[in-house]
């Protein structure tokens, strides 16, 4: 039973007799996400077509008229990522129309425009995808969040099914009748007084200081909205590079693998994990995290993501046994470093305001892919640049950075020099060239 009693009960009978109550959460805790989680509300009928709608804030007029809730998609135009899905979301594909059909719909391009108060970005956003849903009531209280992606591709979190099974879940919540008495919703935002975008954040005058040319675009990419965020810790020089940078972690850091498609089934448990030791097993069904309801993979890692730094466990509720009519609550130990993924995709740090840019794009060199680091510098049509001006030259092999030698290309490269390097530093490259080899020494630019 490890620090924390467990309560497992086949009926809600069954779970209101359950004894002893565990350490935390009182067997009314237990019983009310129960009821949560057998949440069967019955929705209306469906409008007669989806309309995406631009105006957010009109939209809400017309969520609290109806009763309905509310779906709204957040999408980086220039962006390949995620296109594909964005364009099966448009177009309502499979069996997403008549669940579409039952929300306020609401499309929105540009995350300059976002108001922060109803899209809470930080914290419940992972900024570094070009596409991200969230789900509202009508009183503009937060449901859930839906999107996500790793290091694999922007295929591997999330599916059209998978959207589909947490609109499903959404709507069952929203229209049961008893989910006022439940107290688990997030309570309404305040709605006084001016939007509050990623322009009146604390940090975006500095990050638009250094970056004219990025502010100054035809609209703000999500991933400059997570510079922004992070900009008054770096300017304080409070920002750590390892501690400050472990963003959204997966299912698989706490020890579980779930069904895409599904959402919240387990389909296995890492051996000697934290959720191998609370006793998870694959078949299982997860229902909520740290006092939230969830109704999606997302949700779990925005608790995870949200969980702050340092903290020695979480709280899982999930459901078990071969119907899953039992009902399991129990803490997770989470152990030193257990928020670590790669990073190596993601364009707010590749790209971004964290450490320097080594001044060159690097492409995979000829012996890449064997055990020896080997890349191609490229500096774009119009070459410059410290680099350059050292003598660095798109025709040159390196092999070494500063006597290292990761096996790394693109981003993933990019990443690795940012977490080495500050702007103003000093870096030797090993280059090959012709057989010969020979050291560059230049200073990063100093921003």
């Amino acid at each position: 039973m490890q620090n924390r009693m467990r309560i497992i009960a086949a009926t809600l009978s069954a779970l209101a007799l359950a004894s002893p109550a565990p350490a935390q959460g009182s067997v009314q805790e237990v019983l009310t996400w129960y009821e949560v989680m057998g949440a069967r509300g019955e929705s209306p009928a469906p409008q007669g077509s989806v309309e995406w709608r631009t105006d957010l804030a009109g939209a809400l007029t017309e969520a609290a008229e109806t009763g309905r809730p509310l779906f709204v998609t957040l999408r980086c135009l220039p962006c390949k990522q995620c296109s594909s899905f964005d364009a099966a979301v448009l177009e309502g594909a499979g069996e997403l129309d008549v669940l579409l059909r039952q929300f306020i719909t609401v499309r929105l391009t540009d995350a300059a425009q976002i108001d922060l108060r109803l899209l809470p970005a930080e914290g419940y956003q992972d900024l570094d995808l070009s596409w991200w849903g969230y789900i509202l009531a009508p009183d503009a209280a937060l449901y859930a969040i839906f999107g996500g992606r790793d290091d694999v591709s922007d295929e591997t979190r999330i599916s059209v099914p998978a959207l589909a099974r947490t609109l499903e879940r959404v709507l069952r919540h929203h229209y049961d009748p008893r989910r006022a008495k439940w107290g688990v919703d997030a309570p309404a935002p305040a709605l006084v007084g001016a939007a509050r975008t990623p322009a009146s954040l604390p940090g975006f005058d500095s990050w638009k200081k250094q970056y004219p040319a990025a502010a100054a675009g035809e609209c703000l990419h999500c991933h400059q909205v997570a510079e922004v965020l992070r900009q008054p810790a770096l300017d304080a020089g409070r920002f750590d590079k390892e501690r400050d940078l472990e963003p959204w972690p997966l299912p698989e850091n706490i020890g579980l693998e779930l069904d895409r498609d599904h959402g919240l089934l387990v389909t296995a448990v890492l051996p000697g994990s934290p959720a191998a030791r609370a006793g998870l097993e694959p078949g299982d069904e997860l229902c909520a995290a740290g006092g939230v309801r969830l109704f999606g993979q997302t949700d779990l890692r925005g608790v995870l993501h949200r969980t702050p730094k340092g903290a020695k466990s979480i709280e899982l509720y999930w459901r078990t046994g071969a119907a899953l009519a039992a009902f399991t609550s129990q803490e997770l130990a989470l152990p030193p470093g257990w928020r670590a993924t790669d990073l190596g995709w993601r364009m707010s740090i590749s790209q971004g305001n964290v450490g320097a840019h080594p001044g060159f794009w690097p492409l995979a060199g000829p012996r890449a892919g064997l055990d020896t680091m080997s890349l191609r510098p490229w500096f774009g049509p119009d070459p410059s640049g410290p680099a350059y001006a050292a003598g660095l030259r798109g025709h040159h092999e390196i092999t070494a950075v500063g006597g290292e030698r990761p096996k790394l290309i693109a981003r993933p490269f990019l990443v690795w020099f940012r977490k080495r390097y500050e702007p103003g530093d000093t870096v030797t490259l090993t280059v090959r060239e012709r057989g010969a080899t020979k050291a560059i020494t230049y200073r990063l630019d100093p921003r």
